[in-house]
């Protein structure tokens, strides 16, 4: 992982426009296929990537485990949400660490609603990504944290089966509609264990520091830059509600709107 500290919100802006031309030149000199940019934002700078499954849990999780526990809460989902997964039944056989998990669709929709996931999430845009970054209480202390994320630049992937490996899931699956409006994408990460594969810390990934897969860069941006990110977003409707449209999030726009703003006029 490479960490880059920034004096200010425009060098950030500078910082990734720059790596969008990077990426293209390799793309269009190599005429090899590339993952897209990925970016997350993280309130405080000290925090680790970590999923919401290991926040909540201390225990390793092997695949087909986690994919049980989706089968015990799946009829309690269905029931309030009238809605059916297909998810097969038992687990089906896990046969390489490199595909997406099986029953995606619903961990998407577990993922966003607060349900401890395997799934890293990230988002499409860099200011979708600030916006999580810096939509947090101004009164924390310390820096706000912005990573951009490369899955491969061009070959495949190699890593020995009992190394962390981290998989893509993709953006392109039917879930809520919280998924496309925080133009959202994921990674599992895994490793096999005794024939069993787990699902493990994507920070284990990324000491490897390849040069060529799960390229990484962390920037760090004064949380002095708040006011001005979240009104320039705002202006973009990059909002609580535009980006979760509930009624909680429509009072956190509105209280950004007449209390932070006009306070500022």
């Amino acid at each position: 992982m490479v960490v880059i500290n920034l004096p200010n919100w425009e060098a950030f802006e500078n910082k990734v426009a720059s790596l969008y031309r990077g990426l293209k030149r390799r793309r269009e000199a190599t005429r090899i296929g590339m993952s897209p940019l990925f970016f997350r934002g993280q309130a405080c700078d000290s925090w680790k990537l970590q999923t919401t499954l290991e926040r909540y849990s201390s225990k390793d999780f092997t695949v087909e485990e986690y994919y049980q526990v989706m089968l015990r809460v799946l009829p309690a989902v269905q029931s309030y949400t009238e809605k059916a997964w297909g998810l097969p039944y038992p687990c089906p056989e896990t046969e390489s660490i490199p595909m997406v998990p099986h029953g995606y669709e619903f961990m998407v929709y577990l993922r966003h609603h607060r349900f401890p996931s395997p799934l890293l999430d990230w988002s499409r845009s860099p200011y979708v990504a600030a916006f999580f970054a810096f939509e947090a209480s101004p009164t924390m202390n310390g820096n706000v944290a912005i990573f951009a994320y490369v899955e491969y630049i061009g070959g495949a992937k190699f890593s020995h089966p009992e190394e962390p490996r981290i998989v893509g899931c993709g953006p392109y699956v039917a879930s809520h509609k919280r998924h496309f409006n925080q133009q959202s994408a994921y990674t599992v990460c895994r490793k096999q264990v005794n024939n069993e594969y787990y699902y493990c810390s994507h920070e284990d990934a990324f000491v490897r520091n390849n040069l060529t897969e799960d390229l990484l860069i962390k920037y760090v941006i004064p949380r002095s830059e708040r006011d001005k990110v979240l009104e320039k977003l705002h202006l973009m409707n990059i909002t609580a509600y535009s980006l979760f449209g509930s009624e909680d999030s429509l009072m956190e726009t509105l209280a950004f709107e007449e209390i932070d703003q006009r306070g500022r006029r």
